[in-house]
Formats: structure tokens, C-alpha cells, sequence
């Protein structure tokens, strides 16, 4: 029988072409990697910038923040009589204009905490990144891609400098940040923060609905991945200048309960006859994670959830549920992805948010794709909420 014909990804990762499988590209690590917990070559490759368009200046040919730099090679060192002074090269006014925005803007995101005195500044994340290379640039990755919302008719350069400045970042941080210590949890809790936001906002780029999933977990493992190098200093981080935040997010990971708006459907997961014990639990606890956010939308329990809550919620969530539900996830059982399409009511009501956008329909929308026509009957309640939202 003759060997069936695909298209190859000549642009592939090394990891995927190692292993014969074809790579979706995705930046900054492929989805295939992100998933099985690979490390990826696009984490440590250097990015090539487009042609400058839209009526800016070119960029330099030499990218000043290469990634195969240590921490200390951004350090200035003393010149001494024995030896020649370093060239000096030209500002780099692309890195002048995001590293403005960060210090004069709030990202238009919500306060990170219900108290507007606990609130961040923008002092605090710049104080932290000009110690930290890792941090210097992804916060101005993510300006770029504020920008880029901002400023549609220049949003192709700036998502271009987004993508390589977070590509750098990501590869300083997997090199050297082995171990959490109480000078540098600030600078990682902000880098996490930033990462998380960022990576989301990129989920949404694609019109294909269908792949939508595949982004979408991929958004949920990077997510997982940078936050698991936190867990060893949590405490320190909860008594550093930043721990308020952390604090509101611990209200929200403590709070499990049963409500009638999942009952059903956990009455479904429960009564499996594909999952096994461990996985029904992993999906009911992962459903009752944001069982707070239903009850209180509905009226059943306390008040409307605050657009702050909500907002940490959706972003703790990824975080919070066991790592094996994305495994179920991946492997599109019905039961994980049902789940799933009940978080996309969070996320809905978060699309005014320029970071959140479209999630919220494009996961729901995917997930029903994703399904048997035969599992559909179990999205008419989401889809409802979701209705009585817009």
C-alpha cells in the first residue's frame, strides 16, 4: 500500500521532527512540547524581526536582549585602565517606547485587588524588572501587545516584538530561575502574571474555532508549567510587597461547594462508565472550582461577583485544578470538556477585557465541535448563562 501523503512542517521544532510528528509552530514553545512536558527549541531560538512598517523606524539589527545572555551580561561593569570601553550602541527607540508605556499605563486591566490603597503601581513591576532580565522582557512584550490593541494599523510590528521579547524571556527564566528566593519572588510573581495574561490575549488571534482547544490548553500547561516553579516558596511570597495578591487569589482557590447549577452535570461525571474513580473526582473538583462564580451570578449566594474577583478567578483557575484534568482534556473525553465549557462563563463575562476578548465564545464554541452531537443537550445551560450575560 503506498504511503500516504501530509504536509510537513519544515519550520517545525526540533523536538517534533525528532519524534515524526508535525508541529503546530506555536510560539513560544509548540503545543506538542507544551503538552507532553518537552523542552522545546523554540524557547531558545533567537526571533527575526519583520521589516519595520506603518510609519515606524527600522529596529537595529542587534537585538540588545539576545537570549543566550546571562543576568549578569546586563549588568554594567567598570572599565579599567588595562582595557578598551565597550562600544556603545544607539538607544534602541522601539524598547524607549514600550518601556514608557509600562511606567505611564495600568495595561487597562483591573485593580489587582478589591483595596485601591493595596493595588500595584507601576513603580513596583519596574523596580522589579530592571534587576531582572526575565522580567524586563516580558513586561515589555506585553506592552507591545497593549499596543497592538491600542494601535491597530501598527499592530503587526508590535505583535512581532511581542512574540520575541516574551521568547527571550521565557528562555532567561527556564535557564536561570532554578530556585525562588525572597529577593527575586516579586520579579517571578510578576513575570507570571505577565506570562499568563500574555499568552491568553494569544489564544484568541486565530479565526479557526476548532483549533481553538488545542490553543487553549496549550495557554492552560505554559501557564501550569511557570507557576509550578512557584510552589516550593508560596509562604514567601504571600509576605512579600505583592502577597495581597496572592491573598485574594487564596480566597477564591479555598472556596469548593455544591450548587444546583452543577448538579447535573456532576450527577453525569459520577455516573461515567469510561472514567475512572481518580478521573471523576479530578472533574468534579475542577467543576466545583467555579461553582462560587455560578452561585453568586444567579442570585443563589451572596451578591454579583465583582469584575476583580471574577477577573482573578478565571486567571487562579488553570492553576488550581489537578494537572490530570488536562490530560483528559487533550484526550477530549466528554466529561473534561463539558467542564471546560462551563468555565467559559467566567471568561464571558471577563470579553470586555482586552486580554480576555472572544475566549469565552471561542472556548464554548470549540468545545461543542469537539463533542458528539450526542453530548450537546449538556450545553444548553451554559449557553443560556452565557445568554443572560451579554
Amino acid at each position: 500500500m503506498p504511503r500516504r501523503s501530509h504536509r510537513k512542517s519544515r519550520a517545525g521544532c526540533s523536538e517534533c521532527k525528532r519524534r515524526h510528528i508535525k508541529c503546530d509552530e506555536l510560539r513560544p514553545a509548540c503545543g506538542n512540547c507544551s503538552i507532553s512536558s518537552r523542552d522545546c527549541s523554540f524557547l531558545a531560538s533567537k526571533p527575526s524581526f519583520p521589516v519595520a512598517g506603518e510609519g515606524l523606524a527600522t529596529p537595529p539589527a542587534n537585538f540588545p536582549l539576545q537570549s543566550d545572555a546571562s543576568a549578569s551580561s546586563y549588568q554594567s561593569s567598570p572599565i579599567s585602565p588595562s582595557c578598551e570601553p565597550l562600544a556603545i550602541q544607539d538607544a534602541n527607540m522601539t524598547h524607549m517606547r514600550l518601556f514608557h508605556h509600562c511606567v505611564n499605563s495600568d495595561f487597562d486591566l483591573p485593580p489587582s485587588s478589591e483595596d485601591p490603597e493595596k493595588s500595584h503601581s507601576p513603580s513596583m513591576i519596574v523596580e522589579a524588572a530592571l534587576s531582572y532580565p526575565f522580567l524586563m522582557n516580558e513586561m515589555l512584550a506585553f506592552a507591545a501587545l497593549h499596543l497592538a490593541h491600542l494601535e491597530p494599523a501598527k499592530a503587526r510590528f508590535y505583535k512581532h516584538h511581542a512574540v520575541g521579547l516574551q521568547t527571550h524571556a521565557l528562555s532567561i527564566f527556564n535557564r536561570e530561575m532554578t530556585k525562588v528566593t525572597r529577593e527575586n519572588c516579586i520579579a517571578i510573581l510578576m513575570f507570571t502574571w505577565f506570562m499568563t495574561l500574555h499568552t491568553l490575549n494569544e489564544t484568541t488571534e486565530s479565526a479557526d474555532t476548532y483549533g481553538f482547544l488545542d490553543r487553549f490548553v496549550h495557554y492552560m500547561q505554559l501557564h501550569r508549567g511557570v507557576r509550578a516553579v512557584t510552589a516550593e516558596a508560596w509562604h514567601m511570597m504571600i509576605e512579600s510587597k505583592m502577597g495581597f495578591v496572592l491573598q485574594e487569589a487564596e480566597k477564591i482557590i479555598e472556596y469548593t461547594n455544591s450548587g444546583a447549577q452543577t448538579a447535573e452535570l456532576k450527577t453525569c461525571i459520577q455516573e461515567s462508565d469510561t472514567l475512572s474513580d481518580g478521573e471523576k473526582a479530578t472533574c468534579k473538583d475542577a467543576v466545583e472550582r467555579i461553582q462560587w462564580f455560578l452561585s453568586r451570578i444567579d442570585g443563589t449566594e451572596m451578591s454579583d461577583p465583582s469584575l476583580v474577583t471574577t477577573f482573578l478567578s478565571l486567571i487562579s483557575w488553570p492553576v488550581i485544578i489537578e494537572a490530570d484534568f488536562l490530560r483528559l482534556v487533550s484526550e477530549r473525553t466528554p466529561e473534561a470538556l463539558l467542564v471546560l465549557s462551563y468555565y467559559a462563563i467566567p471568561l464571558y463575562l471577563c470579553r470586555n477585557i482586552w486580554v480576555v476578548g472572544p475566549a469565552g465564545q471561542l472556548l464554548f464554541e470549540s468545545v461543542r465541535l469537539h463533542l458528539d452531537v450526542n453530548w450537546h443537550k449538556w450545553l444548553d445551560w451554559p449557553a443560556e448563562m452565557m445568554n443572560s450575560l451579554a
